[in-house]
């Protein structure tokens, strides 16, 4: 029990404390911790002295009694009050009560890179290719699982492991051996996995949703899946880049629906901004299954001069989603506003549903919302870089900084106050090299005030996994124009860099994280002076964070998604073979040469090779605040998931692409072409 005590009399002044000899009113509440919609809740005055008692139960209700029971019909937080009156005196007693839907049995379910069962914790190691067991917070086993280990379930005894490579693997939890792998199709990157009350296994990959349950099934045709929840109602998996009007939800139960996510309407101001659902990391249905989450980032596609005449902002460009949707039809029932926040990398509920925790990426922070209102209630700051995995027992709440390879406890019973209960490294060995690994956390941590300010914007806001957000960005008032991000995968091995080659090293994103996301840089403000010119003295060397932030970019460079274009086995298919042939007879390879397909160069020092193949436009800027003669030809590698193409976005398709370029064939032709772009890796 809760003993929630508040007292006050007719005089200010006078004692708080009952005293018999003056007989004074006294209230005091007992409220229990949690209590269930319809069914009744028992409350009595406990120490509480006075001749009446009358009560308002916060829900429009009251009632009268030293002893009432009351149901509530709605869940949420309620402020009970209890008023004691004697000899015309009164005094008065307020107190908090939580409700909530009883919880579904068995709950549902929903994939995510740390999963609490019976005690023990369960974290995958991506980079490791391991799967971490945990309990009383130290390591207890670790499974050696197949390649880039993403996202957890566990069913019956039974672990499931996505691997986003190409393969699914299910452990026995009892004897820790391995009962089942099961590949996928060349390029299917298996991404999230769910067990729905069936024990039939959900998995959601880049290009459909599959059912495993003693055979794999490709269920429904998805574009871009990564999150997968399950429950008695459906199959929820939200598209994890979103087309350019509006974010899609898949909802399958025996057939597909797509529900639409539209963009946040905003205002952009201090405290919240317009913006378009993008990276939408997770999703969750509530214990009782009334309420499904969507979470992620929102990235605001109409500012900018070209779009609404004001000037990017690092506070208005990108910030932290939430939304809680209606399972059943889609609709918003809510959605939180996160100031000073970047996007959320995990979120869960506790059991029984009374707190909704949220961690933020690269913020290093996770709040603790009222779930029903989406109102912060607490929260802890500092936690660690790259969370992107956390789970609850409803008292202690874990979470996964995959970053800095760290497990961390706090106590959820701890009120307001930010009691950390323990931090573990989980790794035995680290796979990456020591620059490359602190260079990732640089990468991800939008939280350090050199990479931004208040921790909006970080490399990973637009590059996470070294991939594309599929968004064109107006940065017209940098002195560009409207810029479709390039996948990392894909960058030249040398400069310059990005598309009007205004770049000649990567160290030059000193220039971004100073001039756009207001970090304060990594650069001294000497060498900052005499170097801020990005064609001019090299930025290399001159600071071994920028290096290591370098490093790591390099790390990211080749590593090209599988193309689901391809045979099962990976080969190429003869079309595409075929298709090599026209692209070297069309001259394409001219500009796309091998291996990365492009000629990015220079012709002489500070002279980039930029080409003009009559995709330029008005809003396609200019370069270094010049004029924009050409563009500087991007690689070719991994097209087929690098959609929308050209410099401005403004081809949504490879067909597109081609006729941007003037290029035309017959049919069969173009077919063999568009083959060939696809399969490139």
């Amino acid at each position: 029990m809760i003993l929630l005590y508040l007292a006050c009399t007719t005089d200010p002044k006078a004692e708080s404390t009952p005293d018999e000899s003056t007989a004074v009113a006294y209230a005091s509440l007992e409220l229990p911790e949690l209590a269930y919609t319809q069914t009744p809740v028992y409350l009595n005055s406990g120490q509480s002295t006075g001749e009446q008692f009358s009560w308002d139960f916060g829900d429009g209700n009251s009632g009268s009694g030293a002893a009432v029971e009351h149901s509530y019909t709605t869940p949420g937080r309620y402020t009970l009050r209890l008023t004691a009156e004697s000899g015309g005196q009164r005094d008065i007693a307020d107190g908090e009560l939580t409700v909530v839907n009883p919880p579904l049995s068995p709950a549902p379910s929903a994939g995510g890179k740390l999963l609490w069962l019976e005690g023990r914790l369960y974290a995958a190691m991506t980079d490791a290719n391991e799967v971490v067991v945990v309990e009383n917070m130290a390591v207890l086993q670790r499974f050696s699982v197949c390649e880039q280990p993403v996202s957890l379930a566990a069913h019956d005894g039974v672990l499931a492991v996505a691997c986003r490579l190409d393969r699914v693997q299910r452990w026995d939890l009892g004897t820790g051996t391995l009962l089942e792998e099961v590949a996928f199709p060349w390029g299917a990157r298996p991404q999230g996995v769910a067990y729905d009350p069936l024990g039939r296994l959900w998995v959601a990959g880049t290009g459909a949703l599959w059912r495993l349950n003693g055979s794999l099934e490709r269920v429904v045709e998805g574009t871009d899946l990564r999150a997968v929840a399950a429950s008695a109602t459906g199959i929820y998996a939200p598209r994890f880049r979103s087309a350019e009007a509006a974010g899609e939800l898949l909802y399958y139960h025996d057939a597909a629906e797509q529900f639409p996510l539209p963009p946040d309407p905003g205002p952009d101001s201090d405290t919240d901004a317009r913006g378009l659902p993008n990276y939408l990391t997770s999703v969750l249905l509530s214990p009782d299954g009334q309420s499904l989450v969507v979470a992620g980032l929102k990235a605001n596609m109409d500012r900018g001069i070209v779009r609404d005449g004001l000037p990017m902002r690092n506070d208005a460009a990108s910030r932290a989603l939430l939304r809680v949707l209606d399972p059943l039809t889609g609709e918003q029932k809510a959605r939180a506003i996160f100031d000073n926040r970047d996007m959320v990398g995990a979120v869960t509920y506790t059991p029984s549903g009374d707190r909704l925790l949220v961690a933020h990426l690269g913020a290093k922070v996770v709040d603790i919302l009222d779930p029903w209102q989406l109102t912060r209630i607490g929260g802890w700051q500092d936690v660690g870089v790259g969370l992107d995995g956390i789970a609850t027992d409803g008292h202690t709440a874990w979470v996964l900084a995959s970053w800095d390879r760290k497990l961390i406890a706090y106590d959820l019973d701890a009120g307001n106050a930010q009691v950390e209960l323990g931090r573990i490294d989980l790794l035995a060995t680290e796979p990456l090299s020591a620059e490359v690994l602190a260079g990732g956390r640089l990468f991800h941590a939008a939280g350090d005030p050199r990479m931004s300010l208040d921790a909006y914007l970080s490399c990973a806001s637009c590059h996470l996994d070294g991939d594309s957000d599929h968004r064109t960005w107006d940065f017209t008032d940098r002195g560009e124009g409207l810029r479709n991000t390039l996948p990392l995968y894909a960058m030249p091995t040398a400069g310059p860099f990005h598309w009007s080659a205004n770049f000649d090293e990567l160290q030059d994103f000193e220039n971004d994280i100073r001039l756009h996301q207001l970090g304060t840089g990594f650069l001294t403000e000497e060498d900052w002076a005499s170097c801020s010119d990005t064609l001019g003295t090299p930025k290399a060397g001159r600071s071994a964070e920028l290096d290591a932030l370098v490093a790591y970019l390099d790390h990211l460079r080749g590593q090209v998604p599988r193309s689901p274009f391809r045979n099962a086995d990976g080969s190429r298919t003869e079309e595409a073979i075929e298709g090599e042939a026209i692209f070297e007879q069309e001259g394409c390879e001219s500009c796309h040469r091998s291996p990365d397909y492009t000629d990015a160069g220079w012709l002489e020092e500070d002279q980039p090779i930029l080409h003009d193949v009559g995709t330029l436009l008005p809003t396609s800027g200019g370069r270094l605040g010049g004029e924009l003669t050409g563009l500087r030809t991007p690689g070719l590698r991994g097209l087929h998931a690098s959609a929308p193409y050209l410099h401005d976005g403004r081809a949504t398709t490879l067909e597109e692409a081609l006729e941007a370029h003037g290029i035309q064939l017959d049919e069969a032709d173009t077919q063999r072409l568009l083959h060939f772009l696809r399969e490139l890796e």
